[in-house]
């Protein structure tokens, strides 16, 4: 019954084939061997396509006279006028092997590389050529698959496709073997216009994938630019302004290709990374613009090799019209092979005729919109052209003209996208009704690029599915999930009992349950003793986008005898101003510093294993109210109110695993305004206490995603700036009835920039004193993030990594400073054996001065990123300029 409906299906095939009425052919060189991934370009339809793994190209054109180029890189392009009737034509073509000379012009007295002078005028082009163009409608076909070629053997029975039956709630999983290949093509067509706005519909689809592999998109691999700094966001472009940090490039000769001039540059990174490209491109003397790509990028997934093909589609616009990705997987010892291929056919370009081109960047053939032939032009302009006519260019040339042709790009953009802060979601996707509903016949028709033998086998085995289905047989079946369904829902049962689960419906109705063996639901404290608990978290939305959350949490403190309880709540009744009422209640054992908590896990081990009780508790019966809203863009005002009945805490347990000569210590923290002969006024004590204040914060010019008409902020040029001002009111005499006051007023102001490849430097600066301090308490010092031990669990941003827990709280004006620069290439890339791995290395430095601590400061040096998950620092710390300590630090991140 299967070999009949294959046979079927193949004779079907071939009839397709044989009635289509296309030009076609196979590339070759020399030899007769076949050119794989060639590129095939109808200049008069501006259509190109590639050739496939065997060099076999077929394109359905209507009739008519056209001049087809067929070029590849390595070879020289031949270019043929090919008349197109109503027969099918055939046209092989022989390619020969494209050689590079260097000329003697090229020879520089200075012994420099002559390709360093092509790439600095390439690269500070770039922002033209990323920006020349003003729109463009496209077809665009897209081809893919993948070959799994080897699984361990412990991974075969776990790696498995799954496919709804025709069935209802009936499942058909299946094994994927080595050998198995997938495939999936579409067809799309897509709108470009500038800067960055992008169309997309998916006309039809093939797919042998199954379903949750059917979602590939050509859209990231058409948008990607080598003329953007970072290409995809995964990998530094050797157009980038930064690109002579990172690669080195040697000339390695020219050719004339009709009236243009190619240069031939070899791009070789400084230094093995995941973030940088090998290989070759190809630079178009005078244009200083791509005309081909073919590099390799080497990452932890496997190998990724590029072609692409640039032409002229309309007057000096140079845009790709073919794209070949290979991708060589290998990652847990599953290896597979995966390939892109794209025919692209512009039916519509639109130069930015806004954007000036200067009149040095011409041939022959590409003398419109140069500067030259206007009247007036800019002094940005004028500069530009004098940077480009020096034939010894500098580095510094090389940025200055980068940076003016972006600003020249900025200027050309519209003044509606220039001015506005908003960042739109300019990529839309949508998918034709039918368009999974298309025949053989159909791709016969259209398909630009053949299939392969093994991509046939994969379509024939899925239509043979398909049919044995319908006939109601299944042979492909290894297992039917139906017989294991009443089992497994015990265990699911269990393991929901004891990992957690989130249930909700159709209600936008949500209740999540954290589970008995989640860890942040389990501590040791000398307080507390062991402390086991539960939380949970339910969540309602409504249709006007109102929600409202209220996240319970309930534990026991075995050793106190005491149970303890917080409710959290929030009500977003204004998305698009964030209007939200919140409140939090509870009684607590509560960290004494706000200014960072010791980490739980760290404790418990601490005390269990060292006798060593880092954590240093209150109880706090506590409710706080308030109220937060978004005024304006980058305007957020919050106002709260509250009161927090506080008592002295002491241990209530010295049980440990290990015990040592020195015990636990009691619970108090060891600060200067506590020890003994220390002013009595700051000591813990019982105490009620009341406060009421607000928060305003403000970010200039902040970029801001709206998401179902919220706003959802995304940086910005300036530094963000808050101000927060606390009145608190402390019970003195409970007997008297006498109360204290006092103002809490901090300062603070805080950056993020990216200021490179994968670099950026973050800065934070806050000052803070009170009012009326005289009767204060150290509960309400300013409290500061501390981290002395050596190992740390989770990364805590701008942290005194040298000086003990609670030693820098102060009741008085302070000032406080953190920076961090953090990128790849510092010094470990340039070793062997590091230049491949994903770390990168953060230089920081943080600065303290108050009443205790006049100038303390921290220079330190780490590496993060260490399996993805780990960092190791070196810090030291001084003491007005003096040398006071030093200490290695361990932090692993993992939440």
């Amino acid at each position: 019954m299967k070999a009949k409906i294959i046979l079927v299906i193949f004779f079907s095939y071939l009839s397709f084939i044989a009635e289509s009425q296309v030009i076609r052919g196979r590339i070759s060189n020399e030899s007769g061997d076949p050119v794989p991934y060639a590129t095939v370009y109808i200049h008069e339809l501006r259509q190109g396509t590639t050739t496939n793994g065997k060099g076999d190209y077929e394109i359905r054109i209507p009739e008519g006279r056209y001049r087809i180029s067929y070029q590849c890189l390595g070879y020289s392009p031949l270019t043929y006028d090919i008349i197109v009737n109503a027969k099918p034509t055939t046209k092989d073509v022989s390619l020969s092997m494209q050689y590079y000379q260097i000329p003697e012009v090229k020879i520089l007295a200075t012994g420099e590389d002559p390709a360093y002078g092509i790439m600095r005028k390439s690269i500070g082009m770039a922002p033209y050529y990323l920006n020349n163009t003003e729109y463009y409608k496209a077809e665009v076909y897209l081809k893919g698959n993948l070959v799994f070629k080897k699984i361990p053997r412990l991974l075969r029975k776990r790696i498995s496709i799954t496919t709804n039956s025709e069935e209802k709630d009936r499942e058909i999983t299946r094994r994927v073997l080595e050998g198995d290949i997938f495939m999936l093509e579409s067809f799309n067509e897509v709108e470009f216009t500038a800067p960055d706005s992008y169309v997309q519909k998916v006309i039809s689809v093939n797919s042998t994938f199954p379903e949750e592999g059917e979602n590939i998109s050509p859209m990231d691999f058409i948008q990607a630019s080598f003329y953007q700094p970072l290409l995809a966001g995964v990998a530094i472009s050797p157009l980038s302004p930064q690109a002579f940090s990172y690669y080195r490039f040697r000339y390695l000769g020219a050719t004339t290709q009709g009236n243009i001039t190619l240069n031939k540059i070899q791009v070789i990174p400084r230094m093995k990374s995941q973030q940088l490209f090998e290989g070759t491109i190809y630079i178009i003397e005078n244009l200083w613009c791509l005309h081909s790509v073919d590099l390799i990028n080497d990452n932890i997934a496997g190998r990724i090799s590029i072609q692409q093909l640039y032409v002229p589609v309309q007057d000096d616009i140079w845009l790709p019209v073919s794209h070949n990705f290979v991708i060589n997987i290998g990652v847990l010892g599953v290896s597979a092979d995966a390939e892109y291929l794209s025919s692209v056919r512009y039916i519509e370009v639109r130069p930015n005729l806004l954007l000036k081109k200067p009149s040095s960047i011409t041939t022959d053939s590409f003398k419109r919109h140069a500067v030259s032939n206007e009247k007036n032009i800019s002094d940005k302009q004028q500069k530009i052209e004098e940077i480009l006519k020096d034939d010894e260019m500098t580095n510094r040339d090389m940025i200055r003209l980068a940076r003016l042709m972006n600003k020249e790009s900025e200027k050309a953009q519209p003044d509606s996208i220039r001015e506005s802060l908003e960042i739109k979601d300019n990529t839309v996707r949508t998918i034709a009704d039918d368009a999974y509903n298309t025949d053989s016949a159909y791709w016969a028709e259209i398909r630009p690029i053949p299939l392969s033998e093994p991509e046939i086998i994969s379509v024939m085995k899925r239509d043979s599915i398909l049919m044995e289905k319908s006939s109601g047989t299944d042979e492909t079946v290894l297992q039917d999930n139906d017989d294991k369904k009443e089992q497994n829902k015990f265990f699911s049962f269990l393991g929901n009992l004891a990992f957690g689960h989130t249930w909700s419906d159709t209600t936008n109705f949500s209740f999540n349950y954290g589970g008995l063996l989640d860890p942040d639901n389990f501590s040791f404290s000398t307080v507390d003793g062991f402390v086991h608990g539960l939380d949970f978290r339910i969540s309602k939305k409504w249709k006007d986008a109102s929600q409202l959350t209220i996240s319970p949490e309930m534990s026991y403190a075995f050793s106190r005898r005491s149970f303890i309880w917080r409710v959290n709540g929030n009500y977003l009744f204004d998305r698009k101003k964030n209007q939200q009422f919140f409140f939090n209640a509870g009684m607590i054992s509560r960290d004494i510093s706000d200014g960072g908590s010791v980490n739980k896990l760290i404790n418990t081990l601490s005390s269990l294993l060292a006798e060593n009780n880092l954590l240093k508790l209150y109880g706090s019966d506590y409710l706080t109210l308030g109220y937060r809203t978004t005024v304006s863009n980058g305007l957020t005002i919050e106002i709260n109110g509250g009161l927090d009945n506080r008592k002295l805490l002491i241990n209530t347990t010295d049980f440990s695993f290990i015990s040592t000569d020195q015990g636990y210590s009691d619970n108090k923290p060891e600060n200067p305004y506590l020890e003994e002969g220390a002013d009595p006024v700051y000591s813990l004590r019982d105490m009620k206490h009341y406060h009421f204040g607000t928060e305003i914060t403000y970010t200039p010019r902040q970029r801001y995603r709206m998401n179902n008409g919220v706003r959802i902020p995304q940086g910005s040029d300036w530094p963000s700036f808050r101000f927060s001002w606390k009145h608190g009111i402390n019970e003195q005499d409970p007997s008297s009835g006498t109360y204290s006051h006092f103002d809490k007023i901090k300062l603070l102001a805080y950056k993020e920039s990216d200021i490179g490849a994968f670099s950026t430097f973050r800065w934070r600066i806050e000052t803070g004193f009170f009012l009326n301090k005289s009767q204060l308490s150290y509960y309400d010092f300013f409290h500061f993030n501390t981290q002395p031990l050596l190992l740390t669990i989770n990364d805590y941003q701008d942290a005194f990594r040298l000086p003990p827990f609670y030693s820098l709280s102060t009741p008085d004006f302070y000032v406080e400073a953190h920076s961090r620069y953090t990128t790849p290439y510092l010094m470990l890339k340039y070793l062997p054996g590091l230049s491949k791995t994903l770390m990168s290395e953060n230089l920081t430095f943080s600065y303290l001065g108050s009443d205790y601590h006049r100038n303390y400061m921290e220079i330190g040096y780490s590496v993060s990123e260490i399996s993805l998950i780990g960092e190791f620092g070196v810090y030291a710390g001084l003491e007005n300029l003096r040398y006071k300590n030093i200490g290695i630090r361990f932090i692993l991140k993992i939440n």
